[in-house]
């Protein structure tokens, strides 16, 4: 596809990027040839022939990498990534690899010259009727083009939004070239997909791909020209950067959708997909894997889609830093091309659940539902991101079982992850180790989760957390408008009544 955009084409410029120069940078990146800022090229030609042209080696082979977070040491994240999501099969010779490859560039052509050729809306706009006309009749009998040209309208400024918005601190997300191709890449799949169309998100999950095609790519182009080199120039021609990006785009979407989307209109309370997902982390599977934080988070009353919708749909791109955020993406990719049932990424459940171990300490410590948020929000940095990825991996093992509490208490790595309280202080986490603190751990989460209780008991549970959420509530008035003794005095009977119902639930829980 030629990126080469003169100045009398508008209709290509989705972004609209040209009419907005403010601290934007105008590189010469014709073909995307010269070096890009912000990339660190990464290329390695004998890994290349060995897992992208070799047809006999096994995928196990990169488990230790990834679980090891050093995925990127073989220099191919972007072509690994093409064969976890399907784009390439591993027992394709290099031909069918080259077949479908230009497949997918000529599926993306024909969608732009549908969708942002200049002659398009050109023609469109010949067809259109006034939207003024006053005859009704004449109104009836033409379909009405205005209401498509303003909707398209409203979906190039809101992609147009994002896209400004999208890693402002990069110089390669404020080159002009790069805005046109985030932006088209954006318009392309969201007029492809009119009942999901596009969605806060989809920006950030698009500039990663971005990122890492361009390192791949610009480290094949600094290579030294050779036969090999030629022999597999086709798999990095920029020219087609748009057409590449766009077909492991869609691939990752393809496995994620359902997070954008809501609940079939058939349902009575229609909501997005997304708040299912967060319900079953939440009541499910978190309760499994550590119910003393899943009952805390409860008692708090802590309102966890304030920070999930954005944690799972832009795959924790805001939580770690690029790099990290792409080691984890690893990891989600290679679980994905592993599971058969390919509903959604499963791991990234997992990678939630562990996340919230990773905090337990902090969140356990506070008594405020604000408090818990903020901490979410405002997530730490995570020493070892390997450790937070094999906690992942043993998560989804346990609550994938038959029978979840006996494989957690099998999983001598994943007990050990839940009773360090703080892992990053936590050398042990790797060793197969037994002391007394776990084991006491372990005993009450086992006793816990195996509790039966009555209904009775149930019932009055309920009862506790409504009085005690209302007592939250009366207590955040008095701290607002706090002006006399009297209502001092008032908010230490509320303090001790909360204090007390806390008892009663942890006698009723436990």
């Amino acid at each position: 596809m030629n990126n080469n955009i003169g100045e009398d084409d508008d209709d290509l410029l989705i972004s609209g990027a040209r009419n907005n120069n403010r601290g934007q940078i105008n590189l010469d990146l014709s073909n995307y040839s010269c070096n890009i800022p912000d990339i660190t090229p990464q290329f390695d030609l004998i890994n290349f022939r060995k897992f992208i042209l070799n047809q006999n080696w096994n995928i196990n082979e990169l488990q230790e990498l990834i679980l090891n977070c050093q995925l990127s040491s073989i220099k191919l994240r972007f072509s690994i990534w093409r064969l976890f999501l399907g784009i390439f099969q591993i027992d394709d010779s290099i031909e069918q690899k080259i077949i479908k490859l230009n497949q997918n560039r000529s599926d993306y052509q024909n969608l732009s010259k549908q969708y942002l050729q200049a002659e398009t809306k050109k023609e469109s706009k010949r067809n259109m009727r006034n939207p003024l006309l006053q005859n009704q009749q004449e109104q009836q009998q033409k379909p009405n083009v205005w209401n498509n040209f303003f909707e398209i309208n409203h979906l190039k400024n809101e992609i147009k939004k994002d896209v400004d918005r999208t890693h402002q601190d990069k110089q390669l997300f404020q080159s002009l070239k790069i805005k046109n191709l985030l932006s088209n890449i954006l318009f392309i799949w969201s007029v492809k997909n009119p009942t999901i169309s596009y969605r806060q998100g989809m920006n950030e999950l698009a500039a990663n791909v971005i990122e890492v095609y361009f390192t791949e790519a610009q480290g094949f182009n600094n290579l030294e020209d050779s036969d090999d080199k030629k022999q597999i120039a086709i798999f990095y021609d920029t020219k087609f950067a748009e057409e590449d990006i766009f077909q492991l785009f869609e691939q990752i979407m393809n496995a994620h959708v359902d997070m954008f989307k809501h609940t079939p209109e058939s349902q009575k309370k229609q909501q997005l997909i997304i708040q299912n997902r967060i319900q079953k982390i939440y009541d499910q599977q978190l309760k499994i894997i550590d119910i003393t934080l899943f009952k805390h988070l409860k008692v708090q009353d802590v309102e966890l889609s304030v920070f999930l919708v954005r944690w799972i749909r832009c795959m924790f791109t805001r939580e770690f830093h690029v790099e990290d955020s792409l080691k984890v993406w690893d990891a989600i990719f290679y679980d994905y091309y592993l599971t058969e049932d390919k509903q959604w990424l499963l791991l990234v459940d997992c990678i939630v659940i562990a996340m919230f171990v990773y905090v337990r300490d902090q969140i356990l410590e506070k008594d405020d539902p604000n408090a818990c948020l903020k901490r979410f929000l405002k997530y730490p940095p995570v020493e070892n991101l390997a450790q937070l990825i094999q906690a992942a991996f043993s998560i989804k093992r346990v609550l994938q079982s038959a029978n979840p509490e006996q494989a957690l208490l099998q999983d001598q790595f994943l007990i050990t992850f839940l009773g360090s309280r703080d892992v990053s202080k936590s050398p042990k986490i790797f060793q197969n180790i037994q002391n007394q603190e776990i084991q006491e751990d372990n005993n009450k989460l086992i006793e816990a989760t195996n509790l039966k209780q009555s209904e009775s008991i149930e019932m009055q549970s309920n009862q506790a957390q409504l009085i005690l959420k209302a007592l939250n509530q009366g207590i955040l008035c008095i701290q607002r408008f706090n002006t006399d003794k009297s209502i001092n005095e008032v908010k230490q009977l509320l303090e001790n009544a909360k204090s007390e119902l806390l008892k009663c639930l942890d006698q009723q829980l436990n």
